[in-house]
């Protein structure tokens, strides 16, 4: 399945949560790519510290290597398809070339996800017209309400469903708008709320996931129940009695496996 994670405007946690749901699915044994498809303003290669590895996506659409050639398999079992930050690899990309390169290598994988650029422009209807599905980031804010409202309505005429919204940075304003609320303005369905967790800032300063950095924080929780969400296996992780009596992946992953018998 391949999914966009889109978002009508910057700031809202779109890559750290596509960096984050495609580590949290490739630990509960999900072969899972992560696209940087953001080729003009790339970000997800250093939450992974690969922005400057060569060749990268800029190579692919340029047509100087193999799509292949510049997936790399980082240690948190994913499988990441970077975006270099240089100028002059973006300007000679040509991203015509995208859904060619990313149907080439979807059958390899259960998951691929792609982090797509912010706002609405030519290169985000591409993102969405690739997807299966799209996957809304939102923050309790009007504004990216109102983005999120455009996102989905570009959706639809690409002909792309929505697989729901994810509601981010939530907790940190006592008069921010409800889920509920969200859900009637945006007329879909918030799949997971990430909350507001110093733990994420923290990891990226340390270029990881906060998986990796903070398995037991509440918004490593809360990816990992969007993963489990997304294949179909949900269990609400907080209900699970004694959780961390063995490490936590390995407890969601061992879950996860009984679900599937």
């Amino acid at each position: 399945m391949i999914i966009t994670v889109a978002s009508g405007k910057g700031g809202v946690g779109k890559t750290t949560t596509s960096a984050n749901l495609g580590v949290a699915l490739s630990k509960i044994g999900k072969k899972t790519l992560i696209v940087d498809g953001d080729i003009s303003m790339a970000n997800l290669g250093l939450i992974f510290n690969l922005e400057k590895k060569k060749p990268s996506l800029h190579d692919v659409l340029s047509g100087e290597c193999d799509v292949r050639e510049a997936i790399y398999k980082h240690k948190t079992g994913a499988h990441i398809l970077p975006t270099s930050l240089s100028i002059e690899g973006y300007k000679k990309s040509d991203l015509d070339l995208f859904p060619e390169v990313i149907s080439d290598i979807a059958d390899d994988y259960d998951y691929v996800i792609i982090d797509a650029p912010a706002g609405l422009n030519r290169d985000m209807a591409i993102h969405l017209a690739i997807a299966d599905k799209v996957l809304v980031i939102l923050t309790p804010e009007l504004f990216s309400i109102a983005d999120g409202i455009k996102i989905k309505q570009s959706s639809e005429m690409a002909g792309t469903s929505i697989l729901g919204a994810v509601l981010n940075k939530t907790g940190r304003d006592f008069g921010e708008m409800g889920v509920d609320e969200i859900e009637m303005i945006v007329n879909e369905k918030v799949i997971s709320t990430i909350p507001e967790d110093e733990n994420i800032r923290n990891a990226t300063l340390k270029r990881m996931t906060v998986i990796e950095y903070s398995p037991k924080s509440p918004s490593s929780k809360a990816y990992m129940e969007l993963a489990l969400k997304i294949v179909g296996s949900y269990v609400d992780i907080n209900k699970i009695e004694e959780v961390y009596n063995e490490g936590f992946i390995d407890k969601v992953k061992r879950i996860f496996l009984r679900f599937k018998k």
